[in-house]
């Protein structure tokens, strides 16, 4: 073969093709990776079941039924989102303590399917959404590959985790009825991405204002969770422009959510209570129940890649893993100062700041994994090294 034969045979390879091809690549797993766990979730879920044309039921779900089809017959025909019903007791407020958001999907959904179908299929949305949602915040925060993909798995772990059944977040307190929950923790993830891609790009402020107006309006708890993780985001920023940014994100997202929100924190005391003893109660579990309520094996493997996770941030200054960790340590002083109930908010089952600790936890030991394998394959490549220098001088 000649050399102008050779050279036409050959084609050089530029570094913009190389990038792409990477780029390519990472988006390929990670559609895979986020494709074959929501399917999990999905089948697990057993759609033959949700397909199926009945009534949902089961834990708290059967008492959700009735909420969306008042809605849909009475309240948005006379243009309003709350108002009073006579079916039950002697009369009961409807959608002013409890949340309209995710009804309104029901309804919207009920136009085109039947309704105990549209009732299971935004039942479910959250638990599906939340590996995707996941995804986003860390590719939207920045972190590097292969971080988004492990936060991923992460929170799978978390939606598969059977060591609490009705606190909200993973698929056992969903199926007991807590489906509203899971679609605003959905919102409040995918919400702190955005907002950490806006506090550093300037953009993105309808998107970051909206998504947490959702999650405020979608579970009153979850509020909580995500106002002070948007509050936290922009605490640790201190430059003026980023205080420009994130306040009136946040201050627009309290007047947007302010029409269910103010009326549902202002009338606590009108609320039912379920008379829940705080917990630890003194019976059975205690403190450290509360916080490792797995295996033993289990709970150290966790915690302590968790903190690995926690000094890597710090360590090489990642302010999104070192914002999950001071998160992290919050919400677990939450679980205490939740104990006696809260401020205004009043009613608060201290128990139910828990699946935010567990699923922040999950996170940080999926970097702390990542992280000890770096360190391990870095210092066996750092020996071969020094044994092949080693012979070379003998040599």
């Amino acid at each position: 073969m000649s050399n102008d034969e050779l050279a036409t045979s050959t084609r050089v390879v530029a570094p913009r093709d190389l990038v792409y091809f990477e780029r390519r690549t990472k988006l390929l797993l990670a559609g895979g990776l986020i494709f074959i766990t929501t399917l999990m979730i999905f089948l697990t879920l057993q759609p033959s079941l949700i397909f199926r044309n009945n009534t949902p039921t089961g834990g708290d779900m059967g008492a959700h039924v009735y909420g969306p089809a008042y809605l849909r017959d009475h309240l948005l025909t006379s243009l309003r989102l709350s108002g009073w019903s006579n079916d039950w007791y002697s009369g009961l407020p409807i959608y002013r303590f409890y949340m309209v958001v995710p009804a309104l999907f029901i309804v919207a959904l009920d136009i085109l399917l039947p309704y105990g179908i549209a009732l299971k299929l935004v039942a479910v949305a959250g638990l599906l959404a939340l590996p995707l949602c996941t995804w986003l915040f860390a590719r939207l925060a920045r972190l590097a590959f292969p971080i988004p993909e492990l936060l991923v798995v992460a929170s799978t772990i978390f939606l598969f985790d059977e060591s609490f059944t009705i606190y909200g977040g993973n698929i056992a307190s969903t199926m007991a009825g807590e489906f509203s929950f899971s679609i605003s923790l959905a919102f409040a993830v995918l919400g702190f991405g955005v907002f950490w891609r806006g506090i550093e790009t300037g953009g993105y402020r309808i998107a970051a204002t909206i998504l947490l107006a959702l999650s405020a309006l979608s579970h009153g708890i979850v509020l909580l969770f995500a106002f002070l993780g948007y509050l936290l985001i922009l605490a640790m920023h201190k430059e003026p422009a980023k205080w420009k940014y994130g306040a009136p994100v946040i201050g627009t997202a309290v007047l947007l959510s302010a029409f269910w929100v103010l009326p549902f924190l202002l009338n606590h005391a009108y609320m039912t209570d379920m008379k829940y003893e705080p917990q630890p109660s003194g019976f059975g579990e205690g403190w450290v129940e509360m916080f490792f309520p797995l295996h033993i094996v289990f709970d150290v493997l966790i915690t302590g890649f968790a903190v690995i996770g926690f000094l890597s941030a710090l360590w090489r200054r990642s302010t999104v893993a070192a914002w999950l960790g001071i998160y992290g340590v919050l919400l677990a002083i939450g679980v205490f100062v939740a104990r006696e109930s809260l401020p205004i908010i009043g009613l608060l089952w201290n128990p139910r700041v828990l699946p935010f600790l567990y699923l922040v936890r999950y996170m940080l030991m999926m970097i702390g994994i990542y992280e000890a394998i770096v360190a391990v394959g870095r210092y066996v490549s750092l020996e071969r090294a020094a044994a092949r220098v080693a012979k070379s001088g003998e040599e």
